[in-house]
């Protein structure tokens, strides 16, 4: 199962050239597991803007060539880094009507 947390997908796009360069400059994969994840983190909620990408189901590369996101898209890169540096992970959401 936990494979499955792993794999790449048409959003979270991790092998995109931008996404590798960003993870080797940042040097994410020699840090333990806990400072990983929290260099992530603190990446995507300090270093990527936010503002209104132009959907919500736009891959991971593009957020991060975008430079911004707003929840959503910030979700995506975030779930993109984790997985390109081995840390399985998901997300569950759902749609708010009137």
């Amino acid at each position: 199962m936990k494979d499955k947390y792993l794999r790449e997908t048409r959003m979270v796009d991790f092998s995109n050239p931008a996404i590798q360069k960003l993870i080797q400059n940042m040097k994410w994969k020699e840090m333990g597991e806990f400072e990983r994840i929290k260099a992530i983190y603190n990446y995507v909620r300090d270093d990527v803007l936010f503002g209104y990408n132009i959907d919500d189901g736009i891959s991971a590369s593009k957020v991060l060539a975008n430079g911004y996101g707003q929840c959503n898209t910030k979700g995506t890169l975030f779930m993109a880094l984790l997985r390109a540096c081995n840390i399985p992970c998901r997300v569950h959401g759902f749609t708010i009507d009137k």
